[in-house]
């Protein structure tokens, strides 16, 4: 009988730890699954974050480090210097790369550092009770703007396509099909471009249905309207070229 699908060797046989509707699940099992394609697993390293994003690691079927808050550019950075062999996926959150570790985020894509950056964007403190964060777009209910954000968002991909050293820069989603398998070809090609020592960040527009107060089945309706409003699709730069 010919197999046509299975679990892929990169992700352990637990379940997952993530609420129902959040985005986090599909993303961690992409990056399994193109791990377990390009033959990479053994040489794979996941930084994770302080927040939801760290949940990821009890996924992980493969080497991983926990961070401090924001640092996890600056660790994934380190140990490629020490293990230039190694595939560093620096996993974080908008918490993370777009609060209070902006200046890691910068400065590593800055410096042009030999990782690959997936950047879940949920548009709120997750983890903490949903509170509006940089990356909440304007008019969004969050327990700290119960009348609609005011604040324009920060936009992490249009902003590092300007600088030099990025090779790959893009954003995607998962909220359907389709988006699903954009956002695993740019993982892939993300993971290729590193092999040659390059630098790339990929944003993934995600949604907290539990602080948000979404249902679960609403989820990819909510991505549709922040995707058309906020955070367009897309590629910024590609091979080192801005598109």
């Amino acid at each position: 009988m010919e197999c046509v699908y299975k679990r892929p060797e990169s992700l352990t046989p637990y379940p997952m730890m993530f609420c129902p509707g959040c985005h986090h699940a599909i993303l961690i099992k992409l990056v399994a699954e193109v791990l377990d394609e390009m033959n990479l697993r053994e040489r794979a390293v996941l930084a994770a974050p302080i927040g939801c994003g760290g949940m990821t690691v009890p996924s992980a079927n493969f080497d991983t480090i926990f961070t401090l808050h924001g640092r996890v550019p600056s660790a994934g950075s380190a140990i490629k210097r020490l293990n230039p062999e190694s595939l560093i996926i620096c996993y974080q959150g908008d918490g993370d790369a777009g609060a209070i570790g902006t200046a890691e985020t910068v400065h590593t894509a800055r410096r042009g550092e030999a990782v690959t950056v997936i950047f879940v964007n949920n548009s709120v403190f997750g983890m903490t009770g949903g509170q509006a964060a940089p990356t909440t777009p304007v008019g969004t209910w969050t327990i700290t703007s119960k009348k609609g954000n005011r604040e324009v968002p920060l936009k992490l991909p249009e902003m590092l396509a300007t600088l030099d050293e990025p090779d790959y820069v893009a954003r995607c989603a998962v909220n359907n099909p389709k988006h699903i398998i954009q956002c695993k070809k740019a993982i892939k090609h993300a993971f290729e471009r590193q092999l040659e020592g390059k630098y790339s960040f990929i944003e993934v527009v995600s949604a907290c249905v539990t602080t948000m107060g979404i249902k679960a089945e609403k989820s990819p309706e909510f991505i549709d309207k922040v995707i058309k409003t906020d955070f367009p699709l897309g590629e910024f730069k590609r091979d080192g070229k801005r598109l």
